[in-house]
């Protein structure tokens, strides 16, 4: 049985936090460094999770479309909320609405 990689990409102290429970920290602070980080762990196909505050959506989905990658499960993404942000709860709003064909509203 291949063993589960794990990554988490963010800050020091997030990056430090998720490597307590094995996840394999790869600190990232700007935009740049994050889409370094995302391409490396997509690329790879390594990893079969991959652990991200949730500012950091955007650039998930933005480097996941760049890389043709939408279709894949993947590695799974989990998206850690951070206070007062939402944007993960707008995201599925967005994608249940594309898949429904109608907009739902919250």
């Amino acid at each position: 049985m291949a063993k589960m990689r794990i990554a988490a990409i963010g800050d020091r102290s997030f990056a430090a936090l998720w490597m307590l429970i094995g996840a394999e920290a790869l600190e990232a602070s700007s935009e740049e460094e994050v889409r370094r980080a995302l391409e490396r762990v997509f690329r790879s196909r390594e990893y079969s999770a991959l652990i991200v505050p949730e500012r950091f959506l955007d650039n998930v989905n933005e480097v996941r479309s760049e890389l043709h990658m939408e279709e894949q499960i993947e590695p799974v993404i989990i998206f850690v909320p951070e206070l007062g942000l939402g944007k993960r709860a707008e995201d599925l709003r967005r994608r249940i609405s594309l898949a429904m064909g109608v907009e739902i509203r919250v």
